[in-house]
């Protein structure tokens, strides 16, 4: 089985650190042959931590990983996403965490900023969402709406509903399936977005919410039961081909 991992992290979390060698090690055990990856340190504001951190994982995993960059809301404005850009790191993806900065995110201001870094960089824009406000897929809609060259991903996928909307309003809306109830991903499918659905996990963080738990067990767990709320067809998309068409073949 071919299996891509597309919400991966390294770094600070909590009380939890997670090396990039503590995660490609499970990765390669559990079978995870590509992995787009972001580092929780940087919510520490630590940069430069940052991309130590992924050009090490870089070394271990060379074109197997897609690298992330998160970005604070003060990087926009203070000069440190020209570093980022200038790291040597060959980003491949943009993310935002809109639960940490609810207030910033909501307002078309910084969605305009963020989307004007994603044009310039020609780079896809992963959007944390969640059952929060400033979280919800709503809040994204008009801003994905006005911006079809740019593909926009909602990590999560929830609310649910919300997700489905905006997917169907915007075709350059598409989403991953991290710490998504298989119920939820089933109810995905069955509006016909196979195409537009990546697997995903947010490991390690399950150490955090699951500590305890046999982590290799728990993830085969989640891998089963996302295969099996859909055909293997549609399992075939979700677990790499999707993947591949956004960042592209080894």
């Amino acid at each position: 089985m071919v299996l891509f991992d597309s919400h991966i992290h390294i770094g600070q979390f909590r009380d939890l650190y997670s090396t990039p060698q503590d995660v490609f090690d499970f990765l390669t055990k559990v079978g995870v042959d590509r992995f787009a990856v972001s580092s929780t340190t940087t919510c520490e504001g630590d940069y430069a931590k940052v991309v130590g951190e992924l050009k090490y994982m870089q070394k271990l995993a060379g074109n197997r990983m897609v690298p992330v960059l998160w970005l604070l809301p003060q990087v926009l404005y203070d000069g440190t996403i020209e570093r980022m850009i200038n790291s040597g790191i060959n980003w491949q993806c943009l993310k935002i965490h809109s639960q940490l900065h609810p207030e910033f995110w909501k307002t078309e201001e910084a969605q305009a900023d963020i989307v004007s870094v994603a044009k310039e960089m020609k780079l896809p824009l992963l959007i944390h969402t969640g059952e929060w406000d400033g979280c919800y897929p709503e809040h994204f809609e008009n801003t994905i709406a006005d911006n079809p060259e740019v593909l926009f991903i909602l990590a999560h996928s929830r609310p649910v509903e919300q997700a489905i909307d905006v997917m169907r309003h915007c075709p350059n809306a598409w989403v991953d399936c991290a710490f998504t109830p298989p119920v939820c991903v089933s109810k995905m499918i069955k509006c016909g977005f196979a195409d537009r659905i990546m697997f995903g996990t947010d490991y390690p963080l399950h150490n955090v919410f699951y500590a305890g738990e046999n982590m290799e067990d728990l993830y085969h767990k989640i891998v089963e039961e996302i295969k099996g709320s859909m055909s293997e067809a549609e399992w075939e998309l979700v677990s790499h081909k999707n993947f591949e068409r956004l960042f592209g073949k080894i």
